[in-house]
Parts: structure tokens; C-alpha cells; sequence
């Protein structure tokens, strides 16, 4: 493939933007790099306010770090980490832009440096095994005698 001219490149950043390093990746991350990432805890787990433990361990180990927030949570449930994040005097920012996931799985919360600490792991679950609420399993009733063993 042919380079493009600087003329074709300039055109090209006015009508489609500056192209983005690995935007996929960015994505996922909430708008940084995986490479900066300390904490990464995902929509379901942000909404369970007995992780915020695990939160303020992260936040009080690394104050200069920033946290970026999911505004596609409910305020109710970011109100607590946002919260914490200003008593601890940690920046924070919250993205709300379409790209973001809204499932439960997709990220809510990541703790980012400014540069690549390229730390591992920075699941909330694996990085913090003790900290974090179990997630409970619903036990299947199969029938009557399941009606009668579950009581």
C-alpha cells in the first residue's frame, strides 16, 4: 500500500477525525490503554456496594492515579465511589459516551495511571480475592421434590 501525501492525511483527520491507537482496546478500558490500567471492575460488580472496600484499598495505595467512571451506571451506585474518590482527592472523570457498554459484564470502574504500568492482574476478583463479595448462586428447584428440599 501507498503512503498517503500529507495533503490526503490532512484531508482525511478533517473529515474523519485523528485516527485512534488501538480504539477497540480504548473501548473496553473506558478511554486508556490496558497497558495503564491498576483496577478494572466491571458494571455488575460497581453496582455491588460491598466491593467499595477493594476500591478504597486500590485508591489509598496509588492516590495519583485517576479513576474513570461509567456514566451509564446509575448515579445511586457511582454516588458512593465518587464520594470515596473525593475524600481520597483522587481525579475522577466519567464517560458517558455511546461506545461505552451498558451490560453487566462491560467495564464500569477502571483506577488508570498517566503512563504504562502494565500491572497484572487488574480484574477486581482476581487482584482482590478476599475483598470481594461472593457472588451468590441461585439454587435450582427442579420439580416437587426440589420445593421440598429447598424448605
Amino acid at each position: 500500500m501507498t503512503e498517503k501525501s500529507s495533503m490526503e492525511q490532512h484531508l482525511d483527520a478533517a473529515m474523519y477525525g485523528t485516527p485512534k491507537i488501538k480504539p477497540d482496546e480504548q473501548r473496553h478500558y473506558l478511554g486508556t490503554f490496558r497497558e495503564r490500567v491498576s483496577l478494572a471492575m466491571t458494571i455488575a460488580e460497581v453496582v455491588d456496594h460491598q466491593n467499595l472496600a477493594a476500591f478504597i484499598t486500590e485508591i489509598t495505595a496509588h492516590p495519583d492515579y485517576q479513576v474513570i467512571l461509567n456514566g451509564h451506571i446509575d448515579q445511586s451506585d457511582l454516588g458512593p465511589y465518587l464520594k470515596v474518590a473525593s475524600q481520597h482527592n483522587v481525579a475522577f472523570t466519567i464517560r458517558q459516551d455511546n461506545i461505552y457498554g451498558i451490560a453487566d459484564s462491560d467495564l464500569g470502574l477502571v483506577v488508570a495511571a498517566a503512563t504504562a504500568i502494565n500491572q497484572s492482574p487488574i480484574a477486581l476478583a482476581k487482584k482482590y480475592p478476599d475483598e470481594v463479595a461472593p457472588v451468590p448462586h441461585p439454587t435450582k428447584k427442579s420439580g416437587w421434590l426440589g420445593h421440598f428440599l429447598n424448605h
